[in-house]
């Protein structure tokens, strides 16, 4: 026979409250004394419609949604105020897929050369090779 759950009305709020202020389901789940892997599985429960999971569920999403509502608020409001980056940041993460993505362009030109070595060379042979790379990596 399965344990009873620690999960009630009170923990639920507690824990909406906590996903409204920005805290990590970490965190969240050792605010109320349960582990992380509990806290998963009660997330599992719920997406299943298991009572009482399911309004535990649904109270977490709807509290991150109302701290992504705040987020964007807060965010909207800086731009108005003339913070370009905030705008900047609203698109690249919203409307990233659209174009608006941080996207970044790296010119790589690579040059290859291939180096016969003799495994049978001398000391000094060997020594010469490993300046020749050397001067070739020091910067200018």
């Amino acid at each position: 026979m399965p344990r009873k759950t620690k999960l009630n009305d009170e923990l639920i709020k507690i824990c909406s409250e906590n996903i409204k202020l920005g805290l990590p389901y970490s965190t969240c789940a050792k605010a109320i004394g349960i582990t992380y892997e509990t806290w998963a599985n009660w997330t599992k429960y719920g997406k299943e419609g298991k009572e009482p999971y399911s309004r535990f569920y649904i109270a977490i999403q709807e509290a991150e949604a109302e701290l992504m509502r705040e987020c964007l608020n807060a965010v909207k409001m800086s731009m108005k105020l003339g913070d370009v980056k905030s705008a900047m940041f609203l698109l690249e993460r919203r409307f990233g897929s659209d174009g608006y993505g941080r996207q970044s362009q790296v010119d790589v030109k690579a040059e290859t050369k291939n180096l016969n070595v003799n495994v049978n060379a001398t000391q000094d042979e060997n020594e010469k090779i490993r300046r020749e790379i050397l001067s070739k990596l020091t910067p200018r």
